[in-house]
């Protein structure tokens, strides 16, 4: 469970009022199950911890118990939920779905449908253009859900009610956040909640908002209305131990005002730290294009490097093939050179043994005699 007075303020508005609906009309001592469709964020069970919550959605989360489906196509049987609802769902839901939506959340339900979210009327969509605008403007974001709003167009309300009640169901709606004051408190949230250095500050105001002005924030123009419908006789809420004096409670003009005035001082010293930061910007800008010449310097020296120590490397293996070609000629040399003392050797010995025999010779012709 989660502390739900830190919820932002939207979030808590929507559930905390389905919440106090349905107690109204529960039963002494009774503990419902209920399906909450689109709600995989599965915030319902921290407003209703009494209750078994089942949770169906399109999309994954971690939450336990979760079922994937398609809320126009939902896998559970005929009455198998005393109640179902669906919060800021609808909106999201393609257009020639949302009738298959209604009647599979009437189809899954014994007792009570609650639909809630914001429903088409010129005020409402102005304030989500608004919004937009601002969140583009300020923040430099567009907000995926805003655009579905936008994209799909928001839901009929009377559409949705005259559906309910042609299911034989009693069909009531209740508003709550007022239009003024949500766009307001709706811009304040986003703005701290796309600001990391705010979200202190976030909280103590969700705190704030939830636990002293929810449940006065009921003025028309509201923004988002719950379409409840009761089956089977059940009965519809009266709103008597919901809806309290719209009046502002005392003290929340000044908490405002402080806030505003924090949020003012923010954004003073946010803008000097942006000028700040720009020119930190360039700083580093060009303190990168330095880096990066001597980036291209130092590789190009690395690569004229890498050219002379291939250069080393090749006349290395030229000195080392030279070296063996000298070994292999000294080899030679040497054996040229022995083998000319051995000849010499041999030539020597040839004269000396010819001088013999030509000795030998001259004995045995004896003295010459002259030619008569």
């Amino acid at each position: 469970m989660i502390d739900v007075l830190e919820l932002p303020f939207d979030q808590y508005q929507r559930y905390r009022f389905a919440a106090d609906l349905l107690e109204e009309v529960r039963p002494k001592g009774a503990t419902w199950r209920i399906l909450d469709v689109g709600g995989r964020t599965a915030l319902l069970r921290s407003f209703l911890p009494r209750d078994r919550v089942a949770l169906v959605d399109l999309e994954a989360s971690p939450e336990a118990g979760l079922v994937l489906g398609d809320g126009a196509r939902l896998p559970f049987a005929d009455a198998s939920f005393d109640v179902v609802t669906a919060f800021d769902t609808l909106e999201h839901v393609p257009p020639p779905s949302r009738e298959a939506f209604v009647a599979e959340c009437r189809r899954v339900s014994r007792r009570y449908v609650a639909i809630v979210g914001p429903y088409q009327d010129p005020a409402v969509e102005e304030a989500e253009r608004l919004l937009q605008q601002f969140l583009k403007d300020k923040l430099g974001v567009e907000h995926r859900y805003l655009e579905e709003h936008r994209h799909h167009g928001l839901p009929d309300k009377a559409r949705v009610e005259a559906q309910l009640a042609a299911s034989g169901a009693a069909v009531a709606t209740h508003g709550h956040g007022n239009l003024e004051r949500w766009l307001a408190l709706i811009c304040i949230s986003l703005y701290m909640d796309y600001t990391h250095e705010l979200r202190g500050v976030a909280t103590r105001f969700f705190r704030f908002y939830n636990r002293h002005l929810y449940a006065s924030d009921h003025t028309e123009p509201v923004y988002r209305h719950a379409v409840l419908a009761a089956i089977a006789n059940a009965p519809l809420p009266a709103r008597a131990g919901v809806a309290k004096d719209p009046a502002t409670p005392p003290g929340s003009v000044a908490r405002m005002t402080e806030l505003a005035f924090e949020l003012a001082g923010f954004e003073h010293a946010h803008k000097s730290l942006h000028e700040e930061r720009d020119v930190f910007r360039k700083i580093v800008a060009e303190l990168e294009r330095d880096l990066a010449g001597h980036r291209r310097a130092l590789a190009d020296e690395r690569e004229a490097r890498e050219r002379v120590q291939e250069g080393v490397a090749t006349l290395q293996r030229e000195r080392e093939e030279l070296l063996g070609v000298l070994e292999r000629a000294q080899a030679q040399l040497t054996s040229a050179s022995e083998l000319l003392i051995r000849n010499d050797a041999q030539i020597t010995a040839l004269r000396a043994a010819l001088r013999g025999r030509w000795k030998n010779l001259k004995r045995a012709l004896g003295p010459r005699r002259p030619i008569p």
